[in-house]
């Protein structure tokens, strides 16, 4: 079976901690809140990467009902905890421990999944990331960022220049373009990052929506209204699986947005990242 979509990144244990209340498990990563998401849309998607023996079997069921997870390898230890700390002054602090998520870039890719239409690497250490660009070449690659890596992206341009330049999709949110590129307008920022290598730039900006720049126009999309918001957790993340399952079905860039934005929208309603 050819895949559409594999997905590479971390799978976690979230710890949610308000003040005064119990702490909440539910499970979470990038990897899979993309993958889950690019599923319900319609995509034939492989999972690659690593949990600890701790990873609850439910979960792991719960994936392989939508998913193909020949790529999740079960290791002696501890999967990756992600802590969301959140005080009474409204500060969050977030520590993690990494477990056995170490070396992403290394990690075994099944040779049934070499054959899939589009490669994702979601966020881990930008040397990580690189070590997966560089085995992937000639594939189409997408890549998305993330916050935890920010003095990274502003200090490493010359290998964040690297990444990008061997990508066809890219997926930074507002301040992650402004600082992998120190350019403060975002529209310029898309256009270095397309300088660099990347053919399509699709730059979240939360609520107010998307902007995304192919290397020839700019076209703006606002984000789906929605009531109420049960958890901002994960809608990034859900907007790239749903743009990706629609892009490796060879639909118009306008579509890919219009799923994605569905799916972010879906995701905002409910408890936790995964879409399921």
């Amino acid at each position: 079976m050819e895949l559409d979509l594999v997905v590479i990144g971390h799978v976690s244990i979230d710890h949610i901690k308000f003040p005064r209340r119990e702490e909440i498990l539910q499970p979470g990563g990038a990897a899979a809140a993309v993958a889950t998401s690019a599923a319900l849309s319609g995509a034939k998607v492989g999972l690659v990467t690593k949990v600890g023996r701790d990873f609850p079997e439910e979960w792991l069921k719960k994936l392989s009902e939508i998913l193909d997870i020949r790529g999740v390898y079960i290791l002696e230890g501890r999967t990756i905890h992600i802590y969301m700390i959140y005080h009474e002054d409204g500060t969050v602090d977030a520590p993690v421990d990494m477990g056995v998520a170490q070396r992403m870039g290394e990690i075994e890719i099944p040779r049934e999944y070499m054959s899939a239409k589009v490669f994702h690497i979601a966020p881990i250490p930008p040397e990580e990331q690189l070590k997966l660009v560089k085995r992937l070449k000639g594939k189409r690659i997408s890549l998305d960022f993330n916050p935890t890596y920010i003095e990274d992206y502003k200090a490493k341009t010359e290998l964040l220049k690297n990444i990008v330049k061997n990508t066809e999709i890219i997926f930074p949110n507002e301040r992650e373009a402004r600082m992998i590129t120190k350019t403060e307008d975002i529209k310029e920022a898309a256009k270095v990052l397309h300088e660099w290598g990347a053919k399509i730039i699709v730059i979240t900006k939360g609520e107010r929506g998307v902007l995304v720049y192919d290397g020839e126009k700019f076209a703006e999309f606002k984000a789906l209204p929605i009531n109420e918001i049960v958890d901002p957790t994960g809608a990034g993340d859900a907007f790239a699986g749903g743009f990706l399952a629609y892009y490796a079905k060879g639909k118009s860039l306008k579509e890919c947005v219009a799923q994605g934005l569905f799916r972010a929208r879906e995701v905002l309603k409910k408890k936790g990242s995964w879409s399921i």
